[in-house]
């Protein structure tokens, strides 16, 4: 048996990187996975490799700070699968720049994906779970949620954000029995992490105690305790895994 079993999962940002991880570890362990994210085509590779694992996945597309398209995400999970327990948020985008040269316009945007995103989909997925007598929220943070990096202002001031957004639904769901968290990786082999340049990673390399850039499986395993009732006594959890990154 697995630690899912019987559990629907939405997961957005689910075509890629962590997100993909993500579905293919909670369909592993026995959940059946929605993935939810702006391209198509990504979202149709996880669920065929889910599928093709022996899982069940769906994909419906649409962009994660759209109350309609969060709407259609759970009401197609609703209609196929009878509600929703479980909600991953790994839909991000980071902008990467001095802050002189970010238009207002650029820094709204990132805060719309990252931060506002987190709460349209926490909104829109609350009623399903409450009809299910609860449910687990995790939305992805990040360490540059904690601290800061230099040309990285919207990203740490979106990820801030969400940190604290994912504490105030954590203290106010309680009563519905839905559990809020955040998963607040560090420097990951994912492909947003490899487009920081190469010296870059190095220094950030040498900053982390444990010596390593960590993966993706380090993360979804993460997010697969906090989704899971191994947590149940968790809510508006910081889960740093940063290899002792913000520790040092």
């Amino acid at each position: 048996m697995g630690s899912l079993d019987g559990k629907v999962a939405l997961v957005a940002g689910g075509g890629t990187g962590i997100g993909r991880a993500t579905a293919e570890l909670f369909a592993a362990e026995g959940a059946r996975v929605v993935v939810f994210g702006r391209r198509p085509e990504p979202l149709a590779e996880t669920v065929a490799a889910v599928v093709a694992a022996g899982g069940t996945a769906m994909a419906v597309a649409g962009d994660v700070a759209s109350e309609e398209d969060a709407r259609r995400l759970v009401a197609a999970a609703e209609r196929e699968h009878h509600g929703a327990d479980i909600l991953v948020n790994c839909a991000a985008v980071r902008l990467r720049a001095p802050l002189v040269e970010i238009s207002a316009a650029d820094f709204a945007e990132v805060l719309r994906i990252n931060l506002v995103g987190a709460f349209v989909l926490t909104k829109a997925v609350v009623s399903a779970m409450r009809r299910r007598g609860g449910g687990s929220i995790v939305h992805l943070g990040s360490a540059l949620g904690t601290v800061a990096a230099p040309d990285f202002s919207p990203y740490v001031a979106s990820k801030g954000g969400l940190h604290l957004f994912a504490r105030a639904a954590a203290v106010e769901l309680v009563q519905d029995e839905i559990r809020v968290n955040v998963v607040a990786p560090g420097t990951i082999d994912t492909p947003i992490g490899q487009g920081v340049p190469e010296f870059r990673r190095h220094l950030l390399k040498h900053r982390i105690p444990i010596g390593r850039a960590g993966h993706m499986g380090d993360i979804a395993s993460a997010c697969l305790y906090l989704a899971s009732d191994a947590s149940r006594y968790v809510t508006g959890a910081i889960l740093a895994v940063d290899g002792g990154w913000t520790a040092s």
